[in-house]
């Protein structure tokens, strides 16, 4: 399974976690870690992953790689709404695009994490 994890922190918890990864690299840890995602608040993950978008990548990781025409086309949506999401989705790292131009979801699993204090 291929995970990516999304977190909710502020920058000192970002950089405590970039620390200790930086660290273990130093020591010679090579171990494959699950991708991460951080937002500084809980309104920044909800701008990206918006009810669209979430409908998208799960379109998008049932059908496979595709063009945003075709995704568009599958979801009964605008292809500039479809393109604007996508993009969006592409700059946050939920989706990869090829050189081709196909876009693809490299997940199956996207879990979040938050703390209440730090999300609210």
């Amino acid at each position: 399974m291929n995970e990516v994890k999304l977190h909710v922190e502020n920058i000192e918890a970002f950089m405590k976690r970039t620390k200790e990864m930086a660290r273990k690299l130093d020591r010679g840890e090579r171990r494959r870690n699950k991708a991460h995602l951080s937002f500084e608040n809980m309104e920044s993950l909800l701008r990206v992953l918006t009810p669209n978008r979430w409908v998208l990548l799960r379109t998008l990781r049932g059908s496979g790689a595709t063009s945003i025409r075709a995704l568009a086309k599958a979801l009964e949506r605008d292809y500039r709404g479809v393109h604007a999401d996508a993009m969006a989705l592409i700059e946050a790292g939920l989706i990869d695009r090829d050189e081709s131009g196909s876009i693809s979801v490299p997940w199956s699993r996207i879990t979040a994490e938050m703390a209440l204090d730090i999300a609210a």
